[in-house]
């Protein structure tokens, strides 16, 4: 088993991209992005055994500097890993038996336990499905569903479109909204939209990014970052960033006007965003889930492809029991607001 360093940005590249179904989400500038945010420092674990290998992206973060735990824990005592921002999981080709995968959780046991990591937290993805390959080796449960539109053909995407979706479609059309791309140029006004709809929407902190997040994303991921604009009167007024690679597209960062919300803007916006995807030969435009189980934006979502449900699962790993239970008890005694009933896979940072 090896472990590659976020400053390895070829090393980790190469590997990523020698996997046939490999994301954006498993990119070193992604990963990268996400340490600019301050989630803490990427991690590639890649494993190659016999006929077999896998990889997957983390975020190793100090528990320390988690605010609820801060003033019991000293700097460098524990550790954890998480998913980045987004989805991840393994990617894996190959025959990955029993036997190979007994030997890669040995090596990774052993090494997480010698560096200080306690657990690992896995938002697998939904495109790939790829819980599967550790559902019998790490806990895994379902959490809810996420959307994806099929950009196989623009036909494709029209005939998968309830008809309500495709009548607000027209509506935007028809109230003059037109549509724009762009590199990050306007990226002024994309951020004056965003952070107006997560103050409309009461977002915490986490939701917020500073100008640097998008000088990085606008400059090392340029070739998988595009930004889509409804335009009304010459002004933006819906705006989206969308991540993509030769055969999946993601949804990432969005908002509307809330005052212009009523002229179907975003329905215009993601049915283009679709469009343009498929004349690219993008397979698959992943739109993402809801805030909860099943609210307004996955209904919402829902709209674009009748036919486009997906599992979306969580998982984890404890490598240190005694000191996984350790933290939970610390929350136990000295945070008031600790929902012991509450299930959450990582208990600690619930």
């Amino acid at each position: 088993m090896e472990i590659i360093q976020v400053g390895e940005t070829e090393r980790w590249n190469n590997i990523i991209k020698s996997f046939q179904n490999w994301d954006i989400y498993y990119l070193n500038e992604y990963a990268h992005s996400f340490q600019l945010h301050g989630d803490g420092i990427p991690i590639l674990i890649y494993h190659e055994q016999n006929c077999g290998r896998l990889c997957y992206v983390m975020m190793q973060e100090d528990i320390s500097i988690f605010s609820p735990l801060a003033a019991y824990l000293e700097s460098g005592q524990y550790y954890d890993w998480t998913t980045p921002y987004g989805y991840g999981g393994p990617l894996a080709e190959g025959e990955l038996t029993g036997e190979w995968m007994r030997c890669f959780l040995a090596e990774l046991c052993q090494w997480c336990t010698e560096h200080k990591i306690v657990s690992q937290f896995f938002r697998f993805h939904p495109l790939l499905q790829n819980q599967d390959i550790f559902e019998d080796v790490f806990d895994v449960i379902p959490m809810k569903k996420t959307v994806y539109v099929d950009t196989t053909t623009n036909e494709t995407i029209f005939q998968n479109m309830t008809p309500n979706n495709r009548n607000m479609v027209r509506k935007a059309k028809k109230n003059g909204i037109e549509i724009k791309t762009d590199r990050g140029e306007r990226i002024r006004e994309f951020r004056e939209i965003y952070e107006e709809t997560m103050r409309n929407n009461g977002a915490e902190e986490y939701y917020y990014f500073q100008p640097e997040y998008f000088d990085f994303i606008n400059r090392d991921m340029k070739d998988n970052t595009i930004y889509f604009y409804a335009i009304y009167q010459d002004m933006p007024i819906s705006a989206a960033i969308f991540f993509y690679n030769h055969q999946f597209m993601h949804y990432h960062l969005s908002g509307t006007l809330p005052e212009y919300r009523k002229l179907a803007a975003s329905n215009l916006l993601l049915s283009e965003a679709a469009n343009w995807a498929a004349e690219r030969g993008i397979r698959k435009f992943h739109l993402g889930g809801g805030v909860g189980i099943e609210d307004s934006l996955l209904s919402f979502k829902k709209h674009f492809n009748r036919n486009g449900l997906l599992d979306f699962c969580i998982g984890r790993t404890i490598f240190n029991e005694e000191a996984f239970e350790y933290l939970v008890g610390l929350r136990r005694e000295h945070d008031s607001s600790f929902d012991d009933v509450k299930p959450f896979l990582i208990k600690y940072r619930a």
